[in-house]
């Protein structure tokens, strides 16, 4: 649903939204998009082309999505880097999510996390610092997944 009918959103050609998800204002998709049910897109975000944002996500306000990014059922986008109930000192710092990201299912990407192309993030890893292009990021906190090569 979109929260207001003045909201200025724009959802992009063939861009669908699943049932009881929620987009709020001033929200901009790109093309062929897809909304999962139950999902929460907070205003002021941007979405490239093709991403696909899964049941339950939580996208915060003011995000920005790149294109082709995958963003996995219940995985959160965080954007206080201090939560307090009504705290004075509350100044939102929405992660970036750059082009060809994958977010595993129940991931968290931390307030200010910049996810650089290319990355993978693994099923419940909690993101707190910028990744590396074309890197996978597993665990909590999240750490880089390197392979060594074995000889064969």
């Amino acid at each position: 649903m979109l929260n207001d009918v003045n909201s200025q959103s724009h959802l992009g050609p063939d861009t669908v939204v699943w049932q009881f998800a929620t987009v709020e204002a001033h929200v901009v998709t790109g093309a062929r998009c897809v909304v999962g049910s139950c999902a929460w897109v907070g205003s002021h975000t941007v979405l490239g082309d093709d991403v696909r944002i899964q049941h339950g996500a939580f996208i915060c306000r003011g995000s920005e999505i790149g294109h082709r990014v995958f963003v996995g059922p219940n995985a959160t986008l965080a954007d206080d880097l201090y939560p307090r109930v009504n705290n004075p000192s509350y100044t939102p710092a929405p992660p970036i999510i750059e082009d060809d990201v994958a977010i595993g299912a129940g991931a968290v990407i931390c307030p200010g996390v910049r996810v650089r192309r290319g990355t993978m993030v693994g099923a419940g890893a909690v993101v707190t610092e910028d990744t590396a292009e074309d890197s996978t990021m597993v665990g909590v906190p999240a750490r880089e997944l390197t392979l060594f090569p074995c000889n064969l």
